[in-house]
């Protein structure tokens, strides 16, 4: 089963979604994607993976359509990070420096000992980040 919210605000479009993304839900998320992209109006449409529990292939594939769609990637469920980190970082509009730190980001553990300047920006990125936002999944960040 696939829940999927949409919120609408006013500089984006939020689509959360919730549970498992199969070849059985999948139709739902493209029906429920062209129904969103048609009230884009300029604005930008954000995926939020963070309670996907499980993708098959089928639901790989519609990922990867929608962000080759337009669709931004939020969020993601540690089940699913790898593959949306493959995503990410094949984004088109994104620097290969912004892929480097919003994988690294979905990669970190906060609790993790922070040496390298990267860990450092990643480490204050997150930091200004309200928690249910933060890539990570942290609740608080060390200092």
């Amino acid at each position: 089963m696939l829940r999927i919210l949409v919120f609408d605000e006013l500089y984006s479009i939020k689509l959360r979604l919730e549970g498992k993304l199969t070849a059985q839900t999948v139709p739902v998320l493209t029906q429920r994607w062209a129904e969103v992209r048609s009230r884009l109006k300029g604005r930008k449409a954000i995926l939020d993976l963070g309670d996907v529990v499980e993708a098959d292939e089928t639901g790989r594939h519609a990922l990867a359509w929608l962000v080759s769609s337009g669709a931004r990637l939020g969020y993601a469920h540690p089940n699913v990070r790898p593959f949306v980190e493959d995503l990410a970082c094949d984004e088109p509009g994104i620097s290969r420096f912004s892929a480097r730190i919003w994988k690294r980001l979905h990669m970190v553990d906060c609790f993790e000992r922070w040496d390298s300047p990267m860990s450092r920006l990643c480490r204050l990125i997150c930091s200004v980040l309200p928690p249910a936002w933060r890539p990570c999944g942290c609740r608080t960040v060390e200092s």
